[in-house]
Order: structure tokens, then C-alpha cells, then sequence
């Protein structure tokens, strides 16, 4: 793992990445290998590591009415400006009872979680969600008009955050870049080709397949709107570059509805009834983000990390300052 961190470094110092920043940006692509999410690991970073020298400046709000602010991140760094947005919306949620923030004009991030958990460790409710280019489609359909829209919620309890991170689409379009870098066939029935068809191979699929039929539907549709016209950002075709991409940091205080001492208490009752199911084999339900913290704790413990040589030859390429590599 020290390796990989050591490879990391050494391309934020070639990408021109603040030395203040680095191991915070590092940390962040790290956190989506280590629980189990490579298309938002090491893979991401080596891709959106090509993008870190075009950063402008420091994120800033640009409009501002009550709860509500749009930032415009100046281009800068995922994870750096996720940050900012996600501290925004909770400094607001103080202020306001709710903080909704829409981000435009910044490079991508890998996991979502790590930003609604942030604003739950400040005692909130988080949700984060963004679009993308219009790179899904929906059940029984072959046209994208969606972007992928994945979506994050965090909530506090006595202990760590619930936290749930998802896609709304049956497979993320990290696994089909993965995929047609690396060869390697797609999951089955995740994405579809021009057609409509289901397609394991990355050279002819054309569209992700949003999850749950038309709930799932609905669901995108909801996300798309939220990182979309409500901040009169692009949507659907409409986006047609990573900087016309929306995001969406919400904060909500459980003081605006008279709750103050027992929300965390609540939510551990619940999280615990939760915990307590089981299923018909008589084992332990699985929560949303069990697997992967676990796995996380796993990996720490051993301090090692697989990774697939295509994914290491381009680490060893942003190290050593090559970022045409693909």
C-alpha cells in the first residue's frame, strides 16, 4: 500500500497538486480501493489525475439566496472541491435550518460517501448526488438521456454514521472505462449497446442501465433535477464536458424540526432494528456500507493492496509525469 501512496505522491507533485493538499487527495482515491470500489480508486485517480493541472482557483460562491448557493469550483481538484461545497452546505444548515449547495465547473471525485459522511460527523443529515454526461438509459430502452446520477446519504447515530453510497445505475461507467482499457468483459445485464440489447462487451455498450426499472427511474430522474435545473445547471445532453457537470451537497439540521438531544439517539434505535433482521436462512442482514467498511479494515490491517497490472503501469506513468497514458 505504501508503494501506491508513494506513486500517488510523486504525480500530484508532477500535476502541480499543493503540497498542503496532497495526502488529503490521496487519501480520498485510496479510500475507494480499500472499501472495495476500484472504478473509484486508484483507476479513478490515474484518470482524473490527467485534469489536476487545470485548476484555476480555489472554489467560490457565486450566488447566494438563504439556504441556497451555487459555487463555481474554478476547475479545482475533486475532492478539494467536494470539500468545500460539503463544509458550505453544513456551515448554512447552521445558519438556515438547511444547506443546499450545486457545484459546477469542477474536476470529478471518486466516492460520494466520504462527503455525506462529512456533513453527518457535524450532527446532520447528508446527501450528496451528482449527474454526468447523458450515459445511461432506462429499462427496456436504448437511448441515454440520464447521466449516471449516483447519490450518497449519511445520518448521525451514537456511533459512525449510517452511511449508503449507490449508483442509480446497475453498474457505474467506471467499470465500462475500466473495462475498455483493460479488455476485460462487463458485468452481465448492466449495460446495453445502440440497440438496446445487453451487451458484456465494451466496445459496442453504449448506455448503463439505471437500476429498479421505472422506480429506479423515478429515483434518477429525481437526481437528475437536484443537479440539474434547480441550480439552472445543464442536464441530459445538455452536459457535454466534465466542467457543465452539476453536484449537489444538502445539509439539514434535525433542530428545524424541534428534534435536539434524541436524533442521534433515534437513529441508533433504529439503525439497531436494523442490524437486528435477519434473513430466512436466519443470518444477519447486510447493511449499506457494512461490506465495504469491513473490507476496508481488512485491507489497512494486511497493508496490502491488488492492483491489476494495467491500472499499475499507469500509476507508474502519472509518477513519473506521463499523463497521455491511457
Amino acid at each position: 500500500m505504501q508503494e501506491a501512496r508513494d506513486l500517488m505522491a510523486e504525480a500530484c507533485r508532477a500535476a502541480s497538486v499543493p503540497r498542503d493538499q496532497t495526502d488529503f487527495v490521496i487519501d480520498h482515491y485510496l479510500a475507494g480501493e480499500l472499501r472495495g470500489k476500484p472504478s473509484h480508486g486508484l483507476a479513478k485517480f490515474c484518470f482524473e489525475s490527467q485534469f489536476f493541472a487545470h485548476r484555476q482557483g480555489p472554489p467560490r460562491i457565486v450566488r447566494e439566496r438563504g439556504a441556497l448557493a451555487i459555487v463555481d469550483a474554478q476547475r479545482e481538484i475533486g475532492p478539494i472541491s467536494a470539500r468545500f461545497a460539503a463544509t458550505a452546505a453544513t456551515h448554512r444548515a447552521r445558519q438556515f435550518g438547511a444547506g443546499i449547495i450545486g457545484m459546477i465547473n469542477t474536476q470529478r471525485y471518486g466516492i460520494l460517501g466520504q462527503w455525506s459522511e462529512q456533513i453527518a460527523a457535524a450532527g446532520l443529515i447528508g446527501l450528496v448526488m451528482n449527474t454526468s454526461r447523458a450515459e445511461s438509459t432506462v429499462h427496456g430502452a436504448r437511448t441515454p438521456a440520464l447521466g449516471v446520477n449516483p447519490l450518497s446519504i449519511a445520518v448521525p447515530t451514537k456511533g459512525e454514521p449510517f452511511v449508503a453510497d449507490m449508483s442509480t445505475t446497475l453498474a457505474p461507467m467506471g467499470t465500462l472505462w475500466e473495462a475498455r482499457r483493460s479488455g476485460d468483459r462487463l458485468p452481465p445485464d448492466c449495460f446495453v449497446d445502440d440497440h438496446g440489447a445487453f451487451t458484456d462487451n465494451p466496445a459496442t455498450a453504449a448506455s448503463a442501465v439505471v437500476f429498479g426499472e421505472h422506480r429506479g427511474f423515478v429515483i434518477s430522474v429525481l437526481v437528475q433535477l437536484l443537479t440539474g435545473s434547480l441550480f439552472g445547471f445543464p442536464m441530459s445532453t445538455d452536459v457535454d464536458s466534465t466542467w457543465r457537470t452539476g453536484y449537489t451537497f444538502i445539509a439539514l439540521d434535525p433542530s428545524l424540526g424541534g428534534e435536539f438531544t434524541e436524533f442521534t439517539a433515534s437513529n441508533t434505535r433504529l439503525i439497531d432494528a436494523l442490524r437486528a433482521m435477519t434473513t430466512a436462512d436466519g443470518t444477519a442482514v447486510r447493511l449499506p456500507g457494512q461490506a465495504s467498511r469491513r473490507r476496508a479494515a481488512r485491507t489497512q490491517s494486511a497493508g496490502t493492496l491488488t492492483v491489476p497490472d494495467a491500472v499499475y503501469e499507469r500509476l507508474v506513468a502519472r509518477a513519473s509525469g506521463d499523463f497521455n497514458h491511457l
